[in-house]
């Protein structure tokens, strides 16, 4: 019996250390973060200019705080910063080293570091390895919904 009542203990013990995913709380609701854009829905717009350079990830944003675009933070959406596109572009990031790429939307301004040309969420950087390396050099081609 006493045997019993200890493993219920560490089960208790255990299962309170298991947390579930932060969500965004959004007038009063929590909303959770939104899937991946699906790069089989989006083709290239063959008449934008591509761009390559450097990239680096933001890695918290002041949870709660507004973008350039009015938009709250969180490092969980799939967005980027962008000196010069307009807000709400869609864009594909491809990392070259592995050739992993990533469907984000502009929202912010920056980067401000000098050499570099996009900062990405830190979801956008888990899904093509940015995370790892820190800075990586990517190119940036403008995406349309089909």
């Amino acid at each position: 019996m006493r045997n019993i009542a200890i493993l219920f203990s560490l089960l208790f013990i255990f299962t309170g250390c298991s947390q579930p995913k932060p969500c965004e709380k959004f007038n009063g609701s929590k909303r959770c973060p939104a899937a991946a854009y699906e790069e089989k829905n989006y083709k290239v717009d063959k008449n934008a200019k591509v761009q390559t350079g450097k990239a680096s990830y933001y890695a918290s944003c002041f949870s709660g705080r507004r973008t350039a675009s009015g938009e709250t933070c969180n490092i969980n959406n799939y967005t980027a910063a962008h000196r010069t596109l307009p807000f709400g572009t869609m864009i594909r990031v491809t990392m070259l080293s592995n050739g992993k790429s990533v469907i984000v939307k502009v929202n912010d301004r920056g980067p401000y570091s000098r050499g570099r040309i996009v900062d990405l969420s830190q979801a956008a950087a888990k899904m093509i390895g940015l995370v790892r390396a820190g800075v990586a050099r990517v190119k940036i081609e403008r995406v349309h919904k089909l």
